[in-house]
C-alpha cells in the first residue's frame, strides 16, 4: 500500500511539472472562446500510461466549460491490468448511464484511449460515443523508445513490482485475452468512434492511429500536449456530437 501511495504521489507532481511545460508552448481554448457545439451530459475521461488527474485536468476542464459532466478517470496512472481496467471502467460507465440515464461518452488519451475502445465494445447499451487521442491500434504502433519503456514496465510488473501490467499483458496472457478481443471486435454501429491523431507524435505512430471506418481527425500537437492544446480540445467537442459513421468499424 506504502509503494502505491508514493508512486503515485510521485506521478501526480510530475504530471503537474509536465502539463506545466506543454500547456507554455500548447495553448487551450481561451475562457471566452465559443464554443460551435455545446454538448451535455456525462462524459468519462480516461488517462494513458503513468497520467494522474493533473494531466488530465486540462481536458477535463475544457469539457466541463463546453457543458459536460466530466469525469477523469486514472486507476493506477494507467500502468495496471487492462483487463480489469476495463471491468472496472464497464462498471463504472454503465453505472453513470444508468445514474444520467442517457449514454456516457468516453474519451481516452494514448493508452487510455485503448481502454475507452474495449469499453465501447463491451457496453455499447450505455456509450454514445468514443474518442480516442494519439491511441494505436496495438502495441506495434508506438515508438521505439515508447515500445521499450512500455516493455521494461511489464518486466517489472512481471517480476513482483506491485501496481504494474504484467508482461502476459502485453502479449498472449489469459489475464487480458478479453481485452485485446474486445479491441478486435467489430464496432458497435450504434456508438459514434473518432480517432484524433498527430504526424508529429514522438511516441505513437500516426498511421497506427488511422482507424478504418472511424471519423480520422488529424491535428498537429506532440503527444503529452494533446492534453493541453486548443486544436485538440476543439476537435473533442466537435467529436462529442459528431453521428456514428456510416460502416463504422474497429479493427
Amino acid at each position: 500500500m506504502w509503494w502505491n501511495t508514493l508512486i503515485g504521489q510521485g506521478l501526480e507532481h510530475v504530471g503537474r511539472a509536465t502539463v506545466g511545460l506543454t500547456g507554455l508552448r500548447h495553448r487551450s481554448v481561451g475562457v471566452d472562446e465559443a464554443v460551435d457545439d455545446p454538448g451535455s451530459g456525462p462524459v468519462v475521461l480516461i488517462g494513458g500510461f503513468g497520467e494522474t488527474a493533473p494531466c488530465l485536468a486540462p481536458m477535463t476542464n475544457w469539457l466541463t466549460r463546453v457543458g459536460y459532466d466530466a469525469r477523469a478517470y486514472t486507476l493506477g496512472a494507467g500502468m495496471g491490468c487492462s483487463q480489469r481496467t476495463t471491468v472496472s471502467l464497464v462498471r463504472r460507465v454503465r453505472a453513470l448511464a444508468e445514474e444520467a440515464g442517457e449514454p456516457v461518452r468516453v474519451v481516452g488519451h494514448s493508452r487510455g484511449g485503448q481502454l475507452a475502445r474495449a469499453v465501447g465494445a463491451e457496453a455499447p447499451e450505455s456509450v454514445s460515443h468514443v474518442v480516442t487521442i494519439g491511441t494505436p491500434l496495438d502495441m506495434s504502433g508506438t515508438t521505439p523508445a515508447m515500445a521499450a519503456m512500455l516493455w521494461g514496465f511489464a518486466a517489472a510488473g512481471t517480476m513482483g513490482v506491485p501496481g504494474l501490467y504484467r508482461l502476459g499483458c502485453l502479449t498472449v496472457g489469459a489475464c487480458c485475452a478479453g481485452f485485446r478481443e474486445a479491441l478486435r471486435a467489430p464496432w458497435p454501429a450504434q456508438v459514434a468512434l473518432t480517432s484524433i491523431y498527430s504526424p508529429t507524435d514522438a511516441a505513437v505512430s500516426w498511421r497506427a492511429c488511422h482507424v478504418p471506418g472511424a471519423r480520422n481527425v488529424e491535428v498537429a500537437s506532440g503527444h503529452v500536449a494533446q492534453l493541453t492544446a486548443a486544436q485538440v480540445q476543439r476537435a473533442v467537442a466537435a467529436a462529442l456530437v459528431a453521428a456514428p459513421a456510416p460502416g463504422t468499424a474497429a479493427a
